[in-house]
């Protein structure tokens, strides 16, 4: 599209670079005739009013003639007459032939009004001088004629109008020279421009040209890649025309099927690969390609190939359309799929393996919800009929048992009491890895808080220091999540109780993999790391239940909870000088998982 523009645009400057040689001469060529004729007509104008003037100053000089002629005694004369009429009759004509052609030199005008006063009063003073002399008054006709010459002279008012008529035509061959000159220059000027305009006409021309065939060459380069790109693909690659018969193949395609590129001309594609392309099937479809322009996408076939292997190939195909015009070609490219689908039958293998595990999984996940159920209610029988009889025992007695007898009454109640917490807590660590989890965004800041206000229920008489860092929001189990953190803290209150004043600090940071990593630390009674791999383990304890109670299962059911999340446990400490408990989770990509205010 853009060459296309490209070439307009030329095209365009050519012809306006054209259009400027031919039209700057003959614009030039004009204005010049304009010009001169011009020239001409203002000089001709200005030779007829000097001719007018002329005449009628001749005119008035032969009228005035005529008069002294008579009165002098010549005889009387018609032709004499007429000469001193002439005056009234040929006068006023060239006065307003003149009057029109000075139409536009006020001054002049004023002259010529003058001239006209002049000629009309030295009229009328010769017809009286005429009249005198036929009364037979010559004196009276001398003083009229003297009053004419003194009182109307007319040779300053015609000296006067042909100076200005000489100066304009002076001044206008002024201005046709000038005019003349100025386009003797213009002339120049468009001569040059016109060899300029030439020049670069010539020029861009050239480079035209040279782009042209710096083109065609990269061009033919690109053609020539291309080939050998095709040629180094080793997907087979084959190029069709409208009866299927090959136009070009690439080596991947003659390797597979045997196809001889220097003996093989143009084959039907049906006749390649002793029958690989006989199925009737896909040569419909691929006439369809050719005939109806409909693409052929992921067409599975099992095929023969030149080495006796059967293959299992993709075809795709489409149609190609030649750029000058020539019969649409198609494009065929196959795809050799024999390993993926083996895999793919070793990956249904592995499924059908998998689906029989997972229904053994499930069967022991039902033995184990049995066992549960046995554990919750047959064992829980016997804990609750030695807890009653041993309150029986203790009220037959009565007053007649012994320190001792109440000694080990108590030790019975209460190791049937501690064997029913054991049997819960074993439940609960049983449903944490069974229950699916119920994944939403959870406000980690919100149960840090929650968690908080519950154990300092439990310590109100103590003084405990609590350095609380912003949570953020995590995608996990909400009560899961909850237990978690009623752990950690109810573990972090329990064993700082011999403290005065007991620090608790909950710590975040992200790890460099991006996930974040939790921290828990108090400065209670702490541990020895040599029994750390302990300290997870279901009913681990590794201090005494009577310096702290407990069961020894709120870790283990923290691992759990945070390995079902993704997530890792791990701890550190020191025998009094407290422990630091730390749990990763991964972040996820959910609206609104970012860190809170504390």
């Amino acid at each position: 599209m853009m060459v296309r523009i490209g070439a307009r645009w030329r095209i365009a400057g050519l012809l306006a670079a054209v259009l400027v040689i031919v039209a700057l001469p003959y614009a030039v060529n004009r204005s010049s005739s304009d010009a001169a004729l011009t020239t001409r007509d203002w000089v001709t104008h200005t030779a007829e009013i000097k001719a007018n003037v002329y005449r009628a100053d001749a005119i008035l000089r032969g009228s005035e003639a005529a008069a002294y002629s008579l009165v002098a005694g010549a005889p009387p004369d018609q032709a004499l007459e007429d000469r001193v009429a002439a005056t009234r009759k040929l006068v006023p004509g060239l006065i307003a032939e003149l009057r029109t052609m000075m139409a536009d030199n006020p001054e002049q005008l004023t002259r010529l009004g003058g001239l006209e006063a002049t000629a009309n009063s030295r009229a009328s003073l010769s017809e009286k001088a005429l009249q005198q002399v036929k009364a037979g008054d010559r004196d009276g006709a001398f003083r009229t004629m003297e009053d004419l010459r003194v009182l109307f002279p007319i040779r300053q008012t015609v000296i006067d109008l042909l100076s200005e008529e000489s100066a304009l035509l002076e001044q206008r061959r002024g201005q046709a020279v000038d005019s003349a000159t100025d386009n003797r220059t213009v002339l120049l000027i468009a001569s040059l421009a016109q060899i300029a305009l030439l020049a670069i006409v010539v020029v861009v021309s050239e480079r035209q040209i040279a782009i042209r065939l710096k083109a065609e060459s990269k061009a033919s380069g690109a053609v020539h890649r291309s080939q050998l790109i095709v040629q180094a693909v080793r997907e087979p690659i084959a190029m069709l025309d409208a009866s299927l018969r090959t136009l070009l193949v690439n080596n991947a395609f003659a390797e597979l099927y045997g196809f001889d590129t220097e003996s093989d001309k143009n084959p039907p594609l049906n006749e390649i690969g002793e029958g690989a392309w006989s199925d009737t099937s896909l040569l419909q479809r691929l006439n369809d390609v050719v005939a109806r322009d409909r693409e052929l996408w992921d067409y599975e076939l099992t095929q023969r190939t030149v080495d006796g292997i059967d293959r299992f190939v993709v075809i795709n195909a489409r149609r190609i359309e030649e750029s000058d015009g020539d019969a649409p070609a198609v494009l065929l490219t196959v795809s050799d799929i024999t390993a993926r689908a083996l895999v793919e039958q070793k990956v249904s293998e592995l499924n059908r393996q998998l689906e029989g595990k997972v229904e053994q999984v499930s069967d022991v996940n039902r033995e184990l919800e049995a066992f549960s159920y046995s554990v919750s209610h047959d064992l829980r029988a016997p804990l609750r009929h030695i807890a009653g009889f041993a309150g029986k025992l203790e009220a037959h007695l009565a007053d007649r048992s012994d320190d001792r007898v109440k000694h080990y009454i108590d030790v019975i109640s209460s190791s049937s009491r501690r064997m029913a917490q054991l049997i819960d807590d074993l439940l609960v660590f049983s449903r944490l890895g069974r229950g699916a989890l119920r994944l939403q965004p959870v406000d980690m800041q919100s149960l840090v808080e929650e968690a908080r206000a519950l154990v300092e229920t439990e310590a109100r008489d103590r003084q405990i220091e609590w350095r609380i860092a912003p949570m953020p929001i995590v995608v996990g189990d909400e009560n899961m999540l909850r237990t978690v953190w009623q752990n950690l803290l109810g573990n972090a209150v329990k064993y700082t109780g011999n403290r005065e004043r007991a620090i608790i600090e909950v710590m975040l940071e992200r790890t460099s993999a991006g996930d974040y990593e939790f921290t828990v630390r108090d400065n209670g009674a702490g541990f020895d790391m040599q029994y750390a791999t302990k300290l997870f383990g279901v009913f681990q304890r590794l201090h005494r239940a009577s310096e702290f109670p407990g069961n020894g299962i709120g870790l283990a059911n923290v691992r759990r909870i945070i390995a079902r999340h993704g997530g890792r446990t791990w701890a550190e400490g020191e025998t009094d000088r407290g422990a630091t408990f730390h749990f990763s989770l991964p972040v996820s990509d959910v609206p609104g998982a970012q860190t809170g205010d504390s």
